[in-house]
């Protein structure tokens, strides 16, 4: 099975709602049962999941492979990259990491971590290796946009 595309936009809905706590099943349950009201707490209301919600019923295994075995991002913007490292793995732009005009410097991810980006970034970005830190299992890594 080829993977699941989501929008930007879907992506960042469920990936607040991972942040906020709620497991995969558990999102998937709650996008079953047709009601928002479990999200309305996600980031004090901050986002309409009813886009979510109209994708659950128009199209429920499509959604629910996407969020059990994993999605690409359609087209990943640079914003949407930062708010990746944010939610999924509490690495915020300018504290721990560089942010360039076009690109995302001195990025220190997990190798499951930089695997997971790799695998869900759209390729109008580009991940270069800057140094393998063996010792934590971690690498330092560059984001930036690739060469059309």
């Amino acid at each position: 099975m080829s993977t699941v595309k989501l929008s930007q936009w879907e992506t960042m809905l469920l990936e607040a709602a991972r942040a906020h706590g709620f497991v995969d099943e558990e999102i998937i349950h709650k996008l079953r049962t047709g009601d928002p009201a479990p999200f309305s707490d996600v980031e004090g209301g901050k986002y309409d999941y009813t886009h979510l919600f109209e994708l659950s019923k128009n199209d429920p295994s499509t959604l629910e492979a996407a969020i059990r075995e994993g999605y690409q991002i359609k087209f990943t913007t640079f914003n949407g990259i930062k708010f990746l490292l944010n939610k999924r793995y509490n690495i915020q732009a300018e504290h721990d990491y560089q942010v360039e005009e076009t690109a995302l410097h001195h990025v220190r991810l997990p190798d499951d971590a930089l695997a997971w980006m790799r695998r869900t970034i759209s390729h109008n970005w580009r991940i270069v290796e800057l140094e393998k830190l063996a010792d934590t299992k971690e690498t330092l890594v560059r984001f930036e946009l690739a060469a059309s």
